[in-house]
């Protein structure tokens, strides 16, 4: 893999994906990388076919926002072809270079977000991922990172006003930023925020304390995108497949681990540390770094 401008990995299909030196540095200090190209055009086009299909269903089932738009938890188990993204060849190896190989996919969405047509109530979206992680575990001046997300951008915001994911970079240094006390009477943006400009099919990798929102959709296009978050074994699920777990036997023992199988979530695969499937995955393509302690 070749790196490119600031922030952006840039994927190649003739070479092994690493994570060097140089994208560790900068994932640290700016909090995100954007891989182009992560997927296929041909991926992307088979991709957009089932996220029609899932928000027509969701529609049916009156499950849509009252603004047409649709934020759904838990949609990898939707179809199989969502499963191909757990263990991505061009965004896997950046988490696991980052969080080592005991992880696994514990939560994820699927978002839609047609054109705002008219006017629509001003609301503060900036925000870390985490929750509650963000009151209850007590660092300061920066919380511990715990998890990485990745979206893929199905749609084209490779220009402004499209729904773009909206960053600061660097942000993830620090637990706070200036909130105004009346969203709803009008704010500026923070300061240094920046929207990512992405082609169809580039993977966004940030950091869950980077300070991000969503901004409006003021475009003709109806914004697309799927997000994956990972984390260690030990976090439990924020996402309810409310199913018999009994299908993670017909999956490869990376995607079993990435949804969460094993016997609990402090333990190793059941027959010995060698055998996790992720530790093995990474050794097979010389990613791990044995001077990382989450490598060992």
């Amino acid at each position: 893999m070749s790196e490119g401008r600031t922030g952006v990995a840039q994927p190649s299909t003739q070479e092994a994906v690493t994570f060097s030196s140089a994208l560790r540095e900068q994932l640290d200090e700016e909090g995100f990388l954007q891989i182009p190209g992560a997927l296929s055009p041909a991926m992307v086009d088979r991709l957009l076919q089932v996220h029609d299909r899932v928000y027509e269903e969701e529609r049916a089932a009156g499950s849509l926002a009252p603004n047409g738009s649709l934020h759904l938890f838990a949609f990898v188990l939707r179809d199989d072809l969502y499963l191909e993204l757990l263990d991505c060849p061009a965004t896997l190896p950046l988490v696991c270079g980052a969080l080592g190989w005991n992880i696994y996919m514990y939560h994820c969405h699927l978002d839609v977000h047609p054109p705002v047509t008219g006017p629509e109530p001003l609301k503060w979206g900036w925000h870390q991922d985490g929750g509650r992680q963000n009151l209850e575990i007590e660092t300061e001046p920066v919380r511990p990172r715990l998890s990485l997300k990745i979206a893929y951008f199905l749609s084209d915001v490779s220009e402004p006003g499209r729904g773009n994911l909206m960053v600061i970079p660097g942000s993830h240094h620090r637990n706070r930023i200036r909130r105004p006390e009346h969203p709803e009477l009008g704010f500026e943006e923070p300061s240094g925020a920046v929207p990512i400009l992405a082609d169809p099919g580039t993977a966004v990798l940030f950091d869950r304390r980077l300070w991000h929102s969503r901004s409006s959709n003021r475009s003709m296009i109806t914004r697309k995108a799927v997000f994956l978050g990972y984390t260690y074994r030990w976090v439990r699920p924020r996402d309810d497949y409310a199913m018999d777990r009994s299908w993670l036997a017909g999956l490869s023992p990376v995607r079993q681990q990435l949804l969460g199988g094993g016997l609990d979530a402090l333990s190793f695969w059941g027959l010995g540390e060698d055998l996790l499937p992720l530790k093995g995955w990474m050794e097979e393509r010389g990613l791990v770094d044995p001077l990382r302690p989450a490598h060992r």
